[in-house]
């Protein structure tokens, strides 16, 4: 893109305040500038006050906010109300990922950027999986986090089977087995890839990908 100025806005949420961070660190370290890192509150409709201070510090070629959909939908259009962010990139996150965020950035959201999971599953686990939901469900997962919520609850209940102790029918699990038990897990073959998880819980294959909201629909664009 060849950009050097962005500005970085969040909802106070750790989640989204931890990606804008991360984001503005990394961009920082690049060398770009970070003009303003500023943040909406969840439930604000009125995003002009955010987006005239950020216009104002720069105005950035680049707004990052990995906010959701109600905010994320607010920012976009009204991004485009602001003449001095006419010709700045919009890019969002994983929690505008979805129908109902296309419905809500409308046609403001034409050509921006999106950060969130590589969903380039591929293997017959991962078909069987969508086969039986959209048997099941009458539509394909509207999340994008479906096939991590799939191999997280797999292993849960192969922990359960390893620490879970049957008293007669009653079926005991033990909070600190079951914790160890997830901690210690490793080269489990799940949808999102070959897992195994640290020292702090975190267990997910740290493979992202980068889509553009084309014509009312998201398209891959790296990797």
């Amino acid at each position: 893109m060849g950009v050097r100025s962005a500005a970085a806005i969040h909802d106070g949420d750790p989640y989204t305040e931890g990606l804008a961070r991360v984001f503005a660190d990394s961009f920082e370290a690049l060398g770009g500038t970070i003009v303003e890192f500023t943040a909406v509150n969840k439930g604000d409709t009125d995003m002009l006050p955010v987006l005239n201070a950020v216009a104002a510090a720069g105005p950035p070629e680049f707004i990052y906010y990995p906010v959701f959909t109600a905010e994320g939908g607010f920012l976009t259009k009204q991004a485009k109300e602001v003449p001095a962010l006419q010709n700045t990139i919009l890019a969002a996150a994983d929690g505008m990922i979805s129908d109902a965020a296309i419905e809500a950035v409308g046609d403001a959201g034409e050509g921006m950027y999106f950060s969130g999971p590589d969903l380039s599953f591929s293997g017959d686990t991962y078909e069987k999986f969508i086969a039986k939901y959209e048997e099941k469900y009458g539509k394909k997962p509207i999340s994008v986090f479906h096939a991590h919520a799939f191999d997280a609850a797999n292993m849960i209940f192969a922990c359960i089977e390893k620490v879970g102790v049957d008293d007669n029918g009653a079926l005991h699990i033990g909070r600190q087995a079951l914790r160890d038990c997830l901690f210690a897990t490793k080269d489990f073959q799940g949808i999102t890839g070959n897992l195994t998880c640290d020292q702090y819980g975190d267990c997910a294959d740290p493979k992202i990908s980068v889509s553009q909201l084309q014509n009312g629909a998201y398209v891959r664009l790296w990797p």
